[in-house]
């Protein structure tokens, strides 16, 4: 899947799962649906010319390099369960350590790459989208914003990059290293091509369409509320 895909189907799932599971208030479940949209395409940094990759200048395009180098390329052991988890606790690791320096390194670079990978797929800004990541990150390290959110946006978002990509016909290698053969959950004829049509004229308005309607759900649900 594209990375505009892959944003549009992170920020459904991040929005869905601060409604209906965390019952967070709607600046929450924005938040956490901003942040799994930005996570649901760093996998893709096991390729130089992915949105991820290019969404922090030179520092993500050094990033993304060393993941293609140590992951075996695309769509080998980042798009796999151990992917997801690694990932993961890369995340988590730098919330944890927030109060070290590398900790603050870490999740500065892991919360603007988010952010500035998430405007960027959903062709929200260009080199603004960038600004904005680092603007976020800044808020990240030093007032905590969304920072109990980032390890579950992370996992989530990783993990439906995972179905996404599982739809199409390469499909993944979800259990590598054990086994690296490439997995499909949709039979033939129904996976698709990466950016055909079905991606362009279904998949991608069925995204915006439960996007808008989550976003109704939420604020119509908040105005009840009160």
């Amino acid at each position: 899947m594209q990375g505009h895909s892959h944003a549009l189907s992170g920020a459904a799932a991040g929005a869905a799962a601060g409604e209906f599971a965390m019952h967070l208030p709607v600046t929450g479940t924005l938040t956490l649906a901003l942040l799994t949209a930005g996570f649901a395409t760093v996998l893709d940094t096991d390729q130089h010319c992915s949105t991820a990759a290019r969404s922090l200048g030179f520092l993500s395009q050094l990033f993304a390099r060393f993941v293609e180098k140590v992951s075996g390329g695309h769509r080998h052991a980042t798009h796999s369960a151990f992917g997801v988890a690694v990932f993961t606790a890369l995340a988590w690791a730098a919330c944890h350590y927030r109060a070290t320096v590398p900790g603050k390194a870490g999740l500065a670079f892991t919360a603007a790459l988010a952010v500035a990978s998430a405007l960027r797929a959903l062709r929200l800004g260009g080199h603004h989208s960038d600004l904005l990541g680092i603007a976020a990150a800044g808020l990240v390290v030093w007032q905590g914003w969304g920072l109990a959110l980032i390890p579950v946006a992370c996992a989530l978002g990783c993990t439906i990059h995972l179905i996404g990509d599982a739809c199409t016909d390469e499909g993944i290698p979800i259990a590598w290293p054990l086994f690296r053969g490439h997995i499909r959950l949709l039979p033939e004829p129904f996976a698709f091509t990466t950016d055909s049509r079905p991606e362009r004229w279904f998949v991608g308005p069925a995204l915006l369409l439960a996007l808008a309607w989550l976003a109704w759900h939420a604020v119509a649900f908040q105005a009840v509320a009160r």
